[in-house]
């Protein structure tokens, strides 16, 4: 008999197969995007983006206004299913922003189905920045010009397996909220001609949840808390303190960790009303680069 090498590329695919063809025997058929299209009218709040410079960590500059942001929370039922779509999206304000054009967004969806555990898809795509430092980050202000590259990611998680897309593409720099469903576009074309990578995936827990998920998750229950979450074929921790806030009455203040194993540790605050059914965060607070700390303020 012939030997046969089988690579973790092939379990992979055999895994996913399986999960699809015991989705198919349960009587449904794998999760897909066409599956928002039922979501009826959610919780939406919309955000002010604020920059603060730190060099040393010294606080040197505030500005108000530099961009804005989004959030939404949909849950529906369909067909026995308990259904979710939440999304965020963050952009720049070039002419608040000393002519830095940003623009991120993420999109989850998830079906959950008593005794079958939670599918999830997620796709995001966002400005890429390979800036490291202030003095990078100050030759890219003032840019002329009019293209950026992009990153676009697809994810599909189930309880056999993370299938995962990733992939680069360039677009006009200056966007604005009219131009979200263009690069969704543009994204969703690159994806198509991508290699999608699959790892095999087994717990008793089922499958994981995308990180907007697994926060919102943490942020409906009650007190502290610590999950997984998956992203970029990657795993991490995600971990959440809660106390009252000590301002505003009615109002918890969360502290989150995220981190993978081996990387660096991310940290950021949120800011939720108590025993709301969908907390979407009032306030927002995240350092994405050593000299930058963004905060988004809910406005309206």
């Amino acid at each position: 008999m012939n030997n046969v090498r089988v690579t973790r590329r092939d379990i992979g695919r055999i895994c996913a197969g399986a999960v699809l063809g015991r989705l198919r025997g349960a009587g449904r058929e794998p999760l897909t995007w066409a599956a928002q299209a039922d979501a009826g009218p959610g919780t939406e709040r919309r955000y002010r983006a604020d920059a603060q410079v730190i060099v040393l960590g010294i606080p040197l500059l505030h500005r108000q206004g530099v961009g804005e942001g989004s959030a939404s929370w949909r849950e529906w039922t369909k067909d026995g299913a308990a259904m979710r779509l939440l999304e965020y999206s963050g952009r720049s304000a070039p002419e608040r922003a000393a002519g830095l054009n940003r623009f991120g967004f993420i999109q989850e969806l998830s079906r959950t189905v008593e005794g079958e555990g939670t599918e999830s898809l997620y796709f995001g795509l966002m400005t890429s920045s390979p800036e490291d430092n202030a003095a990078e980050a100050k030759k890219a202000l003032h840019s002329t010009s009019k293209d950026a590259m992009y990153s676009a990611i697809d994810g599909h998680l189930t309880a056999g397996a993370i299938e995962t897309t990733g992939a680069k593409f360039v677009a006009q720099a200056r966007t604005t909220a009219a131009d979200r469903s263009e690069l969704m576009e543009r994204a969703r074309q690159a994806l198509a001609g991508a290699q999608k990578r699959t790892t095999e995936w087994h717990s008793a827990e089922g499958a994981p949840l995308p990180f907007l998920h697994a926060l919102a998750e943490a942020l409906s229950r009650k007190g502290a808390g610590e999950t997984q979450c998956a992203y970029n074929g990657r795993m991490y921790r995600l971990k959440v303190q809660k106390a009252p806030d000590g301002k505003t009455p009615g109002v918890t203040r969360v502290s989150a960790t995220l981190q993978r194993e081996g990387g660096p540790l991310n940290e950021f605050q949120v800011w939720i009303e108590e025993g709301s059914a969908r907390p979407l965060p009032l306030r927002i607070e995240y350092q994405p680069k050593s000299y930058l700390r963004l905060t988004f303020e809910a406005i309206g």
